[in-house]
């Protein structure tokens, strides 16, 4: 789904500095599959399993917004529902719902807050599975009024509801519908390595395909003599059965009013076949069955300057009548590599204004300006900004705000003016910075470009499982397809690629410098200049972890737990509701059973310090005790980051 709005999205991306331990949200673990029959209305859905924010913000007094709709076959979209957030000198108004300049529905706004709103939908043409529409509101004010990005009329938690009943996929080229609601991988209980590796990269696959919608993946096993799988699938869920004794190809199957999908072929050309699905030959697969040849499509090296369009960033224009305000990002993902020292050239026009108005562009990252831009009666301007290596995020928001010294607080009094921002403009970094920038959680996927090397120490089910829920967690925080080669943990660990290495019960790892390490009662996190600061718990604790470290020049994920996989498991599942992947920040996350996981930065740690602490004192430092447990807060000497993943619109 594509939302292109005139002004920044209503929800803001939160960072929360914390000095003791973090609780982020209750333990939700993935739901079975869906009981309702595949031919059933799917359940409203919100904007975010489209692919967009669920929030949607209207710029102004006359605010218009533009939406694309993915409308899987023989489905209609019916009602766009949510609930209304409006500015205090806000009485009333109205939402238009157009296509193509003709009127869908007209709704009234009821100002009381927190009010529901449903927008009819019905009599919207469908054409290649998207509904292109257009919401316009129009609010009556009264008193002062300042509509600025952070003021604005917002519909918040908006789904769409579809009516009718969903066509069953016949053929391989329609089995993938424009919104999947969820992909159960059926594997052999006793799988091979070239079937986990299908699975790993089928769920990346996938993942890449649907964008910035949300798409749970489950691992389920099957006896290898068995590739029917148990249950049907629900509403726009799809069930794929991956397994070496398969005839070679992708071949659809039938089984009581619904269909799967099963993938097979020899070792060698089993990830072959599972790539097909996605690739631009799978439209034209217009039969039950299809056999993959060879595919190109490997992640390339990015070059060191590219435009703005080239990151997804197009043409943008807004009017308004306060601040005119652009909002876009420069996303590493999209850079292909970590990257240091950006630099952007922001070009475009705006609307000169009254003689004296003291005007400029302001380009700000977040709530800091790093660049200002004077205006002149030009009406234009083109200059390079430099980001600030220590603004730089995985996703960095910048923002262009027209300001001027003149503008009137009363209702329909101010100047509507006009900015907007050129797609042409370069952006140039430096490749491949060392260490990355930022370092920890928000250096992947990045650092992991453009291919990496992923192994597990056993290689069962459980192993495979979980690379599958890792490779999806961080494909989805990359808008590239991620190229992940299954390998043996011996050739990972001598390599020199990026890795992401698993070992659930927390042996047979290679030797890695990680931030956490225990040792019977003590636990200990350790900086990269070589400091620690511990703390030794009676009783003992035991954990599941995600830890990101550097070994020589690469950069290596970690999955591995203190001789519990259940707590890693536990952590995984928890990471993958709502796509929680984005959110961590710090080089290590834990997760002791029955508590919320806890993001841990050990980059503050002094690197010359030894800091150890016993129960009784850790206590008076900044203990803290979450539920029943005491987890472990300040005494790794820094600080724990949580960052809510910024709910953002795609640029149109």
């Amino acid at each position: 789904m594509v939302v292109r709005q005139s002004s920044r999205c209503g929800s803001r991306r939160v960072s929360v500095v914390i000095l003791v331990a973090a609780v982020i949200a209750s333990l939700i673990g993935f739901a079975a599959p869906s009981a309702a029959a595949p031919g059933d209305p799917p359940p409203p859905m919100s904007l975010q399993d489209l692919g967009s924010s669920s929030t949607i913000s209207f710029p102004g007094q006359q605010g218009e917004v533009s939406m694309s709709l993915p409308v899987p076959q023989n489905l209609t979209p019916s009602v766009l529902r949510g609930l209304t957030e409006l500015p205090a000198f806000v009485t009333g108004g109205s939402v238009d719902v157009l296509q193509d300049e003709r009127l869908i529905s007209r709704t009234p706004i009821n100002p009381e807050p927190n009010s529901p709103i449903e927008l009819p939908l019905r009599g919207l043409r469908v054409d290649q599975n998207g509904a292109d529409i257009v919401l316009r509101a129009y609010l009556r004010v009264e008193g002062l009024c300042q509509f600025d990005p952070e003021n604005a009329f917002r519909m918040v938690n908006a789904t769409v509801s579809y009516t009718g009943r969903e066509a069953i996929p016949d053929s391989v080229a329609e089995f993938l519908p424009p919104i999947l609601r969820g992909l159960t991988i059926y594997i052999p209980d006793d799988v091979q390595q070239a079937e986990g590796a299908a699975a790993v990269n089928l769920a990346t696959a996938v993942v890449a395909n649907y964008g910035a919608a949300q798409v749970p993946i489950r691992t389920v096993a099957l006896p290898r003599s068995n590739m029917t799988p148990p249950t049907v699938p629900g509403p726009l869920e799809r069930q794929i059965v991956i397994n070496t004794q398969a005839n070679p190809g992708l071949s659809l199957q039938s089984d009581d009013g619904s269909a799967y999908l099963v993938i097979g072929g020899s070792a060698d050309e089993l990830v072959t076949q599972t790539q097909f699905l996605t690739s631009n030959m799978a439209p034209i697969a217009l039969s039950s069955a299809a056999v993959a040849g060879s595919l190109h499509n490997a992640p390339q090296i990015a070059p060191s300057v590219q435009t703005l369009g080239d990151l997804g960033i197009g043409d943008q224009s807004v009017t308004s009548a306060s601040w005119p305000t652009i909002d876009f990002g420069i996303d590493q993902t999209r850079l292909g590599r970590p990257s240091k020292s950006i630099s952007v050239q922001l070009s475009g026009s705006y609307s000169p204004g009254p003689r004296d108005s003291d005007g400029l562009v302001a380009v700000r990252s977040g709530d800091r300006t790093i660049a200002t831009i004077p205006t002149d009666e030009s009406g234009s301007y083109n200059q390079w900004v430099d980001i600030p290596d220590d603004v730089v995020r995985r996703y960095t928001p910048i923002s262009l705000v027209l300001q001027r010294g003149d503008l009137s607080e009363g209702c329909g009094n101010g100047y509507r003016s006009t900015l907007s921002l050129s797609s042409s403009g370069e952006v140039r970094s430096e490749a491949a910075a060392d260490p990355p920038q930022p370092q920890g959680f928000q250096s992947l996927p990045q650092s992991l470009m453009p291919r990496t090397q992923l192994a597990w120490t056993k290689g069962d089910v459980g192993d495979v499982s979980r690379a599958v829920s890792i490779a999806a967690g961080l494909q989805g925080m990359s808008a590239v397809p991620l190229g992940l080669d299954v390998v043996s943990m011996d050739s990972a660990s001598s390599s020199d690629q990026p890795a992401i290495l698993i070992s659930a019960d927390g042996t047979g790892l290679p030797s890695l410098d990680l931030p956490l390490r225990a040792d019977g009662r003590k636990l200990s996190v350790v900086s990269p200049g070589g400091g620690s600061s511990s703390v030794t718990l009676d009783p003992g604790i035991s954990f599941g972890a995600l830890e990101v470290t550097r070994s020589g020049d690469r950069s290596v994920l970690v999955a591995t737990s203190t001789n519990d996989s259940g707590d890693l498991d536990s952590l995984l599942d928890y990471l993958s509701t709502d796509q929680r992947w984005g959110e961590v920040d710090g080089d290590a996350v834990m997760k002791i059973a029955g508590n919320d996981p806890v993001a841990v930065n050990s980059t503050a740690i002094n690197p010359e310090s030894e800091d150890t602490r016993s129960t009784g004192s850790w206590g008076t430092v900044v203990g803290v005790l979450v539920g029943a447990a005491i987890l472990v807060g300040a005494v790794i000497g820094g600080t724990l980051l949580v960052r809510r993943r910024r709910e953002r619109s795609a640029a149109g």
